[in-house]
């Protein structure tokens, strides 16, 4: 099926052997920039503020994080954002994806970079990260990527163990610039099973 015809799809998944209620996953649009944005900043915030300054937390997600680059991101299509949406309406978790440098060519070529997945406190344990990765991986592959790769903060095992139970392995390290501060990242990454290893999943416009 072609991205373009993508179409909707309301499902009731078992992920990791536990029921989920159902879910939604949606293209985000312009209606969600200030939601990502600001769950964005508060999500980055709460992963490395053990391990950085808080001043150095504030002005980077000010950046990182802004409205104005998030909006140029989805009218440009530079980015893939994937909201995960409850039966009532209510946004569990994004994700977000983009065709970014590779780094020090350690990811093989026609990668495609995990860049943020981020999940609402509340809903965590109902297999919404996951939802969100399986279709970023089938989008993924529509649009010919072959591996995603993603980064982790050395310290975040928790993190670690998920991705390493969806398939990521470990391949290199480096420096992660945040403000004035660095801290080291893993690099991990995993080949996107072939179509006919899975099942089609679908995703529409919101």
């Amino acid at each position: 099926m072609s991205f373009s015809l993508l179409i909707a799809f309301r499902c009731i998944l078992i992920l990791g052997g536990i029921m989920n209620d159902q879910f939604d996953v949606v293209r985000a649009n312009l209606s969600h920039v200030n939601f990502l944005s600001e769950f964005g900043k508060e999500s980055f915030i709460d992963a490395y503020k053990v391990t950085l300054p808080m001043d150095e937390l504030r002005t980077y997600v000010e950046e990182a994080f802004s409205e104005e680059l998030i909006k140029h991101e989805i009218e440009s299509s530079e980015s893939i954002y994937l909201l995960c949406k409850n039966a009532k309406g209510v946004i569990c978790g994004y994700a977000k994806y983009v065709d970014s440098e590779i780094p020090n060519r350690l990811v093989p070529d026609g990668a495609i970079e995990l860049q943020r997945l981020y999940v609402q406190n509340d809903c965590r344990g109902e297999g919404v990260g996951k939802l969100l990765s399986r279709y970023g991986e089938s989008i993924s592959q529509q649009k010919g990527f072959k591996v995603i790769w993603l980064r982790v903060w050395d310290g975040n095992t928790a993190a670690q163990q998920i991705y390493l139970k969806w398939g990521f392995t470990f391949c290199s390290e480096e420096a992660y610039q945040v403000g004035k501060e660095k801290r080291k990242v893993l690099i991990m990454m995993k080949h996107i099973q072939s179509s006919s290893d899975k099942h089609d999943l679908s995703v529409h416009r919101s």
